[in-house]
């Protein structure tokens, strides 16, 4: 017959059924870390987010939606402090992966988005350049809904990548 537990009794055996399943917490975990991008001094944090845009195929709209999907969950009190200058000194490096089009000659190239609407999703510090790589996706969302933006022709779903560096 089982025996009854009190409950001040039941953590102590729940953690002993499972102490051995747990594995310590790794300790003098080495790390190695790469130097910082050009223009930097030090980097405090790399975010990374994805967009999309299910109709119309606005990269816009996915890269606008993957700046604020990286940007929006986190949150550095300190970074006044922590810039020389404050937040405003702070620079940002955005990296945008998206989908690129083909050219007549079958050449990947870049496709249109408008920066500024990109740039509007950061409220503080300077930023970079805007490094536009080859990447993201697009998929066939087998459903074309002209009133939503979407043409016959183009039924696709695009997602838009971005990294987002803030140091100094």
């Amino acid at each position: 017959r089982p025996r009854s537990t009190t409950s001040a009794e039941q953590p102590s055996m729940l953690a002993s059924r499972l102490r051995p399943a747990m594995r310590p917490p790794a300790r003098g975990l080495k790390m190695s870390i790469t130097k910082a991008p050009p223009g930097f001094r030090e980097v405090i944090l790399i975010e990374s987010g994805v967009g999309t845009d299910q109709h119309g195929q606005d990269l816009t709209k996915a890269c606008v939606r993957a700046c604020k999907d990286a940007i929006s969950f986190n949150s550095v009190p300190s970074l006044e402090r922590l810039v020389p200058g404050g937040a405003g000194n702070a620079l940002l490096r955005l990296q945008l992966a998206v989908p690129f089009d083909s050219s007549a000659d079958g050449l990947p190239t870049p496709p249109a988005i408008d920066m500024a609407e990109v740039q509007a999703c950061f409220a503080y510090g300077k930023l970079l350049p805007v490094e536009i790589l080859q990447g993201g996706a697009r998929f066939e969302s087998m459903c074309s809904v002209p009133s939503l933006g979407d043409s016959a022709e183009d039924s696709s779903w695009v997602y838009a990548i971005a990294c987002v560096t803030v140091g100094y």
